[in-house]
């Protein structure tokens, strides 16, 4: 009983907090790859023109800004993609992470209309994730990965 409640508490804190759009966001839509498409289709990394992404780009800080725990810290965005899940909270931050990551790939891209931003509001990507890994609480990682999840399989229309 405990858990449903701390699960739909979760649940229902995410959906107020992925509700707000920045005004200055540009192809807000209904359109995203999976972590699975972004991890094989490396060449399509890019913020736009001329703006590529490395597939060694640290998930920590600077560019990306996902505040990670130490024990996946130096790990990159295609570390990520790959990330296979686990028992307890550092399960639940890969399962996460592997999402946040693809998430992260989508909203840079110019070429989809993603439903997410990467920053701006506490709404958007990085401020989500960061909050729920700072939380530590598995059930909270869980519904923030299940959000972005539903965002990632909206359908892509990258080839």
């Amino acid at each position: 009983m405990k858990r449903t409640w701390v699960l739909g508490l979760a649940m229902a804190m995410v959906g107020i907090v992925f509700a707000a759009t920045p005004a200055q966001a540009t192809r807000i839509g209904d359109e995203g790859c999976t972590p699975g498409y972004w991890k094989n289709h490396t060449d399509s990394w890019s913020e736009g023109p001329g703006q590529p992404i490395a597939t060694s780009t640290p998930l920590n800080g600077g560019r990306v800004g996902f505040h990670t725990t130490a024990a996946l810290m130096g790990d990159t965005l295609l570390d990520a993609l790959n990330y296979k899940g686990g028992a307890g909270a550092e399960g639940a931050e890969r399962n996460l992470l592997r999402h946040a990551a693809a998430a992260w790939l989508n909203a840079a891209s110019e070429d989809l209309g993603y439903p997410y931003r990467r920053w701006d509001d506490p709404g958007n990507i990085v401020p989500s994730v960061n909050a729920a890994i700072a939380s530590g609480d598995r059930a909270q990682m869980e519904a923030v990965q299940m959000m972005l999840a539903d965002a990632n399989e909206l359908g892509c229309p990258l080839n």
